[in-house]
Parts: C-alpha cells; structure tokens; sequence
C-alpha cells in the first residue's frame, strides 16, 4: 500500500496549531509496489492474458450497427424458424400418413388359403378346392387376387366392391366362363391371357380409361364398361378388333366424339349397346335412327329393344 507522509515548512507549537488555519499541508504518496518492465507491460495487453479482445470488438461492431439493420435481420431469422418448423411438421405428418396406410393394409383381410377353406365351409361349399365351381368373394375388402391356385374348376367368380387395383393370379383358372370386376379400383385391363374360355366380363364402376388386352380371349360374349373413364376415339379404338363380342355397355363414360360409330360398325357380331350417360348422344342429330341404320345387327340400344318396324322406318328414313 503507498504510504502517505504529513511534510510541513515550519514547525509550529501545539497552541498555534490550533488556532491558526491557514497552515499548509502537502500530501505526497509515495508508490511503493514494484515497478514493470515495458515487456511485461506489453505482455498484459496481449489476448492471452484475461483481456477479452473479442468480446470488445463485438460489442463495438453491434454498438456501430444501425438499429434499423438490426430490426430488420429478427424478422428474418423468425421466418426461417418457422420455416424450418413447418417442413419438420410436414415431414412427421407424411411419415404418420404412410405408417397409418402400412397399417391399415396388415390388417385388410387377405386371401389366405385358410380364409377360402372357411369360406367355403360357411357357404356350404366343397372343402376340396378343384371340385368348386363358383367362389362368392364380393363384399369382403379384398384387395389383391392370390391364392387360387388350387382352384382350377372354377367356372365363375365374384370379385364384386373390393378394394382390387390389378387383375393378376389368374393362371390356373382355365375353364373361368364368368368374371364380375365391377366396382372396384382396376385402372387396367391385363392378365386375361390364361381365361380362353371367358364369355362375360364386367369391370363396371372401375377407373380405366383405355379398353385393351382383350383381344386375348377369344369367346368373349358379353363386355360391360360402364361408369369407367373413357373419352375418346383412341380410347375405344381397340374394340374393333372384338369380333366375337355381341353384348357392349358403356353408359355412363365420358364418350362424345361421334366418330367412335366408325369403330362400332367393325364390330362384326354387336347386337346389343347402351350409350346412355354419354354426351354422344347430344353431339348425333337423329341419334337413335342414325345408329339403327349403321349398325345393321342392332337389336337393342339403350333402353329399348329394335324391333323390324324400327329398323324398316330408319332405312326409309
């Protein structure tokens, strides 16, 4: 500690002390703690000695900042936030999405050959599965043919409102005469190439939207198409090539383009059509007797039958 010495020019006697007030006192301190070289002073300023450099240098780089540049960067570090929340929200909700499809789908009931022996057994059918002729599997949330290898007399089959997207694992049933699609989420005609001996064959109230693959079969009778996608010339171009087919139905379709009559008129054995639902309709002066006179074996169309009279009176017509 310095220490502080009392210096005065004259001595002065105790009584005078008191009295008098205008005596002078000097103070010097005196330092008495040891002296730094200028290396050692040199050496404290330096970053390594507790003296923070960085912290002062940032705050004097945000004190010479301007305050609207500041109020400016928080908006924007908030919206990248939020940002960045939102894409892990959505991320988690797809991944929740597709966990719940993966779930439902284990548990849609499945085509075992355990549940055809106890759907037979139920429906008082044979338990050996070659001497069944018919499968009754409409209203059960199938979704996904399989299983019917053994199967192999099957003369008809009921697939009617499942959740079935592809017709597939169809192989063994070589003596099928009957197959009924109807609603379910087919969006395309494939794999009947085993069925040679199919007549009828309805995929009503599916998703399809171009008819192909069927010139396969060739004893096909009967084709119902009804409340599917179909729009235009292209779509129904293949139809041509179904000689054999006789009974047609694609009411309710998207079909407008009267052209898709050149395509009927090549179909050699067509006998019965619905047009019905379709804009043609509107698109064809005279529609009924137009079709009646180019469709030379038309017996029914639409709703109603086509007896001689009708056709005799479109021919003078």
């Amino acid at each position: 500690m310095p220490l502080i010495e009392e210096i005065t020019s004259d001595p002065i006697p105790e009584p005078q002390r008191e009295s008098s007030n205008s005596s002078s006192v000097k103070i010097e301190v005196v330092n008495n703690s040891p002296k730094q070289s200028e290396n050692e002073t040199l050496d404290n300023r330096k970053p390594g000695n507790g003296v923070n450099t960085n912290k002062t240098e940032n705050k004097n780089t945000d004190n010479n900042c301007n305050p609207e540049d500041k109020e400016n960067q928080t908006p924007n570090n908030l919206n990248n936030s939020q940002s960045e929340q939102t894409n892990r929200q959505t991320a988690e909700e797809s991944k929740q999405v597709v966990k719940k499809e993966e779930e439902s789908k284990s548990s849609w009931p499945k085509l075992t050959k355990k549940f055809l022996k106890q759907h037979c057994k139920e429906l008082k059918l044979y338990l050996t599965p070659a001497l069944n002729d018919v499968l009754y599997l409409h209203y059960k949330g199938i979704h996904k043919i399989e299983n019917l290898e053994e199967y192999t007399g099957l003369r008809c089959l009921w697939f009617e409102c499942n959740g079935i997207r592809k017709i597939e694992n169809l192989d063994h049933q070589g003596e099928l005469r009957c197959l009924y699609l109807q609603q379910n989420l087919i969006e395309k005609i494939e794999n009947l190439e085993p069925l040679q001996k199919l007549d009828t064959l309805n995929l009503s109230h599916n998703c399809i939207r171009k008819v192909e693959n069927l010139d396969c079969l060739p004893v096909l009778n009967t084709l119902n198409l009804s409340h599917n996608r179909l729009s235009d010339v292209e779509s129904l171009e293949h139809l041509a090539k179904l000689h054999t087919v006789s009974v047609l139905d694609l009411a309710h379709n998207k079909i407008e383009d009267p052209k898709v009559i050149e395509v009927f008129e090549q179909m050699q054995n067509l006998k019965v059509i619905n047009l019905m639902g379709n804009g043609l309709l509107k698109h064809i002066k005279n529609y009924r007797k137009t079709l009646i006179v180019r469709l030379k074996h038309l017996t029914y169309l639409d709703d109603r039958p086509v007896f001689p009279k009708d056709r005799a009176c479109a021919e003078a017509w």
